[in-house]
């Protein structure tokens, strides 16, 4: 249960990534990015949990939220979600310069438009199913000068200008304080509390944001503007083949499809579906 002596936690900005559908990805052969414009897309589930957080404090507090994405026009969708969810305003930034930003320069935009809109505590998703870097939390904070708290679990108080919530660290969980403002990212939910509303959308609360309007060098961002990028992707296509495992399922139970069924053999490939005895062994077999 959420304890809380004072809000001050009065406003509270969502970061959402519009990700493509996993079962149809797509990737630029020149550049080796993402295609998004034009795919079929989902809103990224962390982000989604974070989200839940940050309408549980309004639901119980009253917290301002806003979410906030940076992508191409369509990108604008997940907003209009958040919006039914129970956002009270959302923010698009929408600029091809920012095409092929990797996490650096991805974060720096995504700062010059917090430091635009005025906002200080900031939630994210714990990583992204398109990329799973988990760097996006971390450097907003990083270059905010803020606090950050990694793997969050839940929100357990909020008091005298300070948070406490539970992660997990390896197979424990800590409860973690900081002062606030506070860069929060998030785990999985088992739950959730609010649900999405039916009402019409108010499109005049979301606003577009370009480089321009967040006054943002664009030397610092896209492909010229990253200091890291994608040389080669090499994909193995008989292993997409052989293995196919529903994306919604929680990590144990895709696990246990995986590993469910022991040995497969196709052509000259051993596949290793379970733990039995005889399946080590054989495995050990073939180390050998």
């Amino acid at each position: 249960m959420l304890k809380t002596k004072e809000n001050t936690m009065d406003k509270i900005l969502v970061c959402l990534k519009q990700v493509p559908n996993t079962n149809n990805v797509k990737i630029d052969p020149e550049n080796h990015t993402l295609i998004r414009e034009g795919e079929d897309s989902i809103l990224n589930p962390y982000d989604d949990y974070a989200l839940e957080e940050a309408l549980v404090l309004k639901r119980i507090y009253g917290t301002k939220v806003a979410t906030m994405t940076m992508g191409p026009p369509q990108a604008i969708d997940i907003l209009k979600y958040s919006i039914r969810r129970g956002a009270d305003e959302a923010f698009l930034l929408t600029d091809i310069r920012l095409a092929g930003s990797d996490t650096l320069a991805t974060a720096l935009a995504v700062v010059a438009l917090i430091k635009k809109i005025n906002y200080k505590n900031i939630f994210c998703g714990q990583e992204s199913v398109d990329s799973g870097t988990g760097h996006i939390g971390s450097s907003i904070a990083e270059l905010l000068g803020i606090p950050q708290i990694n793997y969050t679990k839940k929100i357990m108080e909020i008091s005298s200008g300070k948070i406490k919530v539970l992660a997990k660290f390896d197979r424990n969980d800590a409860v973690i304080e900081a002062e606030l403002p506070v860069v929060i990212s998030f785990l999985k939910k088992d739950k959730r509390i609010t649900q999405v509303k039916n009402k019409e959308i108010n499109t005049g609360i979301i606003k577009k944001y370009n480089l321009n309007d967040i006054d943002l060098n664009p030397e610092y961002v896209g492909l010229d503007g990253s200091a890291t990028r994608v040389v080669n992707i090499d994909i193995d296509e008989r292993f997409v083949e052989y293995v196919t495992v529903d994306i919604n399922l929680k990590a144990n139970e895709r696990i246990k499809v995986i590993l469910n069924g022991g040995i497969t053999v196709k052509k000259d490939r051993k596949i290793i579906k379970d733990l039995s005895k005889s399946a080590i062994t054989e495995l050990a077999g073939l180390i050998k």
